[in-house]
């Protein structure tokens, strides 16, 4: 079997060491730094020791070298570069090739609709199947902790099991199948948890504004924050009750994740995570000071290719969302974007962004439909 990585950042160089753990498995690798990348990548304790290794056999910045023979591909990308990637690799795929996702929310399954009406199998994970953090580029990376299993939802609905079973062999990692991918796209994971937490941070932020030292993304998490973050996730809770046939505990809600009743019961479960230790928050160093790095992921990602899409489906449904929406009318200012006019989400900003009304899905009958 040939399995394609896209993307060698902290979670695709780890799931790369885990691939290559498989002898009947041939690890390829699509990145734009081939010459950066040894073909062993050391996974690695807290403290350095090894763990195992892994082996990515093809190493490549041309999409046909890597693309043409696998039979599955993962992306790992930001979902703002997995468009564009799509579009680069769609001539080289094999006919009925499985795409994933990990995550899987972003919005990717609507760049992937002539894929899916040719014959491949479009599935994703709720949630990053570990945490990690690179060592050495290209080479090592750190494992900080491993779920104990993962979920999956794939388009057509009806291939789940089949890709559940093939995931659960190469993964080492038990997967479930979950009804359709609509649970992966609504999924309360990074959407609303770095959103509302960014929030936190950068709300009251303005030019001219620095901080004397770095801020830690989770150990010093705020009660503020996870009052935000619990309003947010009821909203998606209420979205998911209106669109009638969600199982919503397969969605994985913030307070039964992370067993927490109340904001302090949220904000001590998430600050004294060990696996999220010493995660920073994005800023960037200047001679006054830190200022916010307007380039991270944090707001490239989150915000348009992840708030946006629940909001969206939120607007569809007719669901109310003045806490989602007092996140994103703060983002508007701060990323300078326009998501809303005249409080109506219908700003210029939203037409680029995968979200379902711009791929003619207007209805709860549509959604079905196009999950089915």
């Amino acid at each position: 079997m040939n399995v394609c990585v896209l993307g060698g950042g902290n979670i695709g160089t780890l799931l790369m060491g885990d691939i290559g753990r498989k002898e009947d498995i041939s690890v390829r690798l699509l990145t734009s730094r081939p010459d950066e990348w040894n073909h062993i990548i050391e996974v690695c304790d807290n403290d350095g020791t090894i763990k195992y290794t892994g082996r990515v056999d093809v190493i490549s910045s041309n999409p046909e070298e890597v693309i043409r023979d696998a039979d599955i591909i993962i992306s790992t990308l930001p979902s703002y570069m997995f468009s564009k990637t799509i579009q680069r690799i769609k001539p080289f795929l094999k006919k009925g090739v499985w795409i994933g996702m990990m995550p899987g929310n972003g919005g990717g399954e609507f760049y992937c609709n002539e894929l899916i009406e040719s014959g491949c199998t479009i599935f994703g994970f709720q949630r990053v199947h570990g945490i990690s953090r690179l060592k050495e580029y290209g080479k090592s990376v750190y494992d900080l902790g491993k779920k104990e299993e993962l979920f999956i939802g794939a388009i057509p609905a009806r291939n789940t099991s089949e890709v559940c079973k093939v995931l659960e062999y190469i993964l080492n990692m038990k997967c479930n199948p979950l009804e359709n991918f609509l649970q992966v796209s609504l999924t309360p994971a990074n959407p609303i948890l770095h959103t509302a937490r960014l929030y936190g941070i950068f709300h009251n932020y303005k030019e001219g504004v620095y901080w004397e030292e770095m801020v830690q993304f989770y150990n010093e998490w705020t009660d503020e924050c996870s009052e935000m973050l619990i309003a947010t996730d009821e909203e998606v809770q209420n979205l998911c009750r209106k669109l009638g046939t969600i199982d919503l505990q397969k969605v994985g809600f913030v307070k039964e994740y992370f067993g927490a009743d109340s904001p302090q019961q949220m904000t001590a479960q998430i600050s004294g995570k060990p696996a999220l230790m010493n995660i920073q928050s994005p800023l960037v160093k200047t001679e006054k000071g830190y200022i916010p790095n307007f380039n991270s992921r944090y707001f490239l990602e989150d915000f348009p290719y992840g708030l946006c899409i629940i909001k969206s489906f939120c607007e569809m449904v007719e669901v109310k969302t003045p806490f989602i929406d007092k996140i994103l009318m703060w983002f508007e200012k701060f990323g300078g974007v326009e998501y809303y006019v005249d409080g109506r989400f219908v700003g210029k900003d939203l037409k680029g962004l995968p979200l379902p009304q711009n791929f003619g899905i207007n209805s709860i009958e549509d959604v079905f439909a196009y999950y089915k």
